[in-house]
């Protein structure tokens, strides 16, 4: 089995707490706590960067998780045989594809709504594109 790959996800801290009650918005919109779903993938602890949440990840050869956004597509990240594959919905693939450049080196192989791109990521590499008006959504090389 090969080397895990390792990455941060940053997401926009959508958290909103009105009195007791305390929602994100991100979460609530996608049915899912991104805690739970990515727990088994956490390489450490979530933390919050400025108005962005950080999750580290260790994704281990064949293993890879994706998040459903409905009539979007969905939006993932797995490690196959050593490379990211990046799944996005198929809307914001060429945006994705030109922020990511010549790192993309397989795809995009487009499915249901969504296209997978494959990824040679370098240690330091970071890349991000906008999520609906809510900030960014980045992928940080470790």
């Amino acid at each position: 089995m090969g080397v895990p790959i390792r990455l941060r996800l940053v997401r926009p801290a959508t958290r909103v707490s009105l009195g007791a009650l305390s929602i994100d918005l991100v979460e609530q919109a996608l049915g899912v706590s991104l805690a739970a779903l990515l727990g088994p993938l956490l390489d450490g602890p979530i933390t919050q960067r400025g108005g962005a949440m950080v999750y580290p990840l260790a994704l281990p050869e064949g293993q890879g998780v994706a998040i459903p956004m409905g009539g979007w597509g969905e939006l993932g990240v797995a490690n196959r045989a050593g490379l990211l594959w990046l799944r996005v919905p198929v809307a914001v693939a060429p945006i994705v594809a030109l922020r990511l450049g010549a790192a993309v080196v397989a795809g995009p192989q487009i499915a249901g709504g969504s296209a997978a791109m494959g990824v040679r990521l370098r240690p330091g590499m970071a890349v991000s594109w906008p999520l609906a008006g809510v900030g960014e959504i980045g992928v940080e090389a470790v």
